[in-house]
């Protein structure tokens, strides 16, 4: 099963079971196998719609688990800054899910976590994994295709950060963020991979403007799955710097010509997507992010939105966030540090220490300075 498999469609359902059932998915489960389900949860709120896994598609799964035996399954992530997993389970209708089919649900964040060595050098010589992901006897990744203001797009890869600790997750941004993704991949491989692209945001990870694609994708390997989802997006697989740097270390082909893709239907409305302008080129002022996190990411590209909106911004401005903050040329009419990380240095104008600061507090705060 090295192919890479695409279906398109609204029913979710029937594009899971046909997924499945065209690629013998789980012919070879043996009924007490314990198995893990992996969504991406980066957010815990009310509007999380094209931001976290659709939940539809993981009760799809859970289904044709169900239909073929498997009664030890568990749905588990650890969310994004200043998110909790347990809050995302309610907001999505996990908790539901997991009453109506006798699921058990855990925020990965309060699990035990067992130590791995890399395989591949860079940052980390070992990283610590939850240890329910680890005992599993099968793992099944469902990650949502979506934008990354840092790393251009996430996908299979970048969804395993969530199988970590929040420290560790937040050591990730402080250090080679790509070659830390993928010496992530070189410990935890997946069983298979269910990619969610019914509905993805294409201009932030964590942001407010999802965009229909009606597709879902399903696969073995996470080099492969991601280089087809680059290009899906737009991009060249290599010119995502985790894809190139796991391919590299020998864990798939980025490739396209490599990879066979295997179209089960046709779309409706065919679409390729263009790369959205980046945030630190988006807006007149300047933005430094050395270290960030997806957090303070978000919440500050929403607060330069709006800031924007009003005319607010300008070329003598420059937004400071991050782990490493740099020092600020004299020549910024208005400095402003966004975030505990970036406010450490106390050298800007505006200090923002909440961890993680909103968009409303970052606005505010700009707002009574301009």
């Amino acid at each position: 099963m090295g192919d890479v498999n695409i279906i398109y469609g609204t029913k979710i359902l029937e594009m899971v079971q046909r997924l499945f059932n065209e690629t013998a998915t789980l012919d070879h489960l043996k009924s007490d196998d314990r198995v893990m389900i992996k969504p991406n949860l980066v957010v815990s709120r009310k509007n999380w719609s094209g931001l976290d896994t659709d939940p539809r598609v993981v009760e799809a799964i859970v289904i044709m688990l169900k239909d073929a035996g498997i009664q030890r399954i568990t749905v588990g992530d650890g969310s994004g800054m200043g998110h909790s997993a347990s809050k995302a389970f309610e907001y999505c209708g996990y908790d539901d899910m997991a009453e109506h089919y006798g699921l058990k649900l855990i925020d990965l964040e309060r699990d035990t976590f067992l130590e791995k060595p890399v395989s591949i050098d860079g940052p980390f010589k070992y990283l610590k994994i939850a240890k329910t992901v680890m005992e599993c006897d099968f793992f099944i990744n469902v990650p949502i295709m979506k934008a990354h203001g840092q790393t251009l797009m996430t996908c299979s890869l970048k969804n395993l950060k969530g199988t970590m600790p929040r420290s560790m997750k937040t050591a990730f941004h402080g250090v080679n963020l790509d070659l830390a993704i993928a010496q992530l991949n070189s410990v935890l491989t997946p069983d298979l991979i269910v990619v969610d692209g019914l509905k993805g945001d294409l201009h932030s990870e964590s942001g407010h403007d999802p965009v229909p694609m009606e597709r879902i994708i399903l696969g073995t390997n996470s080099v492969e799955i991601d280089s087809v989802v680059a290009d899906i997006l737009g991009y060249y697989p290599m010119d995502i710097k985790h894809i190139a740097y796991s391919a590299n270390g020998g864990l798939g082909s980025c490739d396209l010509g490599e990879i066979n893709i295997r179209t089960l239907n046709r779309p409706s409305k065919p679409s390729q997507f263009s790369p959205q302008e980046h945030y630190t080129t988006r807006y007149p002022c300047s933005v430094i992010d050395t270290g960030a996190c997806c957090t303070c990411i978000g919440n500050l590209t929403y607060a330069l939105e709006r800031l924007y909106e009003r005319g607010l911004l300008s070329k003598q401005q420059v937004f400071l966030v991050g782990q490493k903050p740099k020092e600020v040329k004299p020549s910024y009419s208005l400095s402003v540090a966004v975030g505990q990380c970036a406010s450490k240095t106390g050298k800007a104008d505006i200090l923002i220490q909440e961890c993680p600061p909103s968009a409303g507090q970052i606005i505010k705060r700009v707002y009574s300075r301009v």
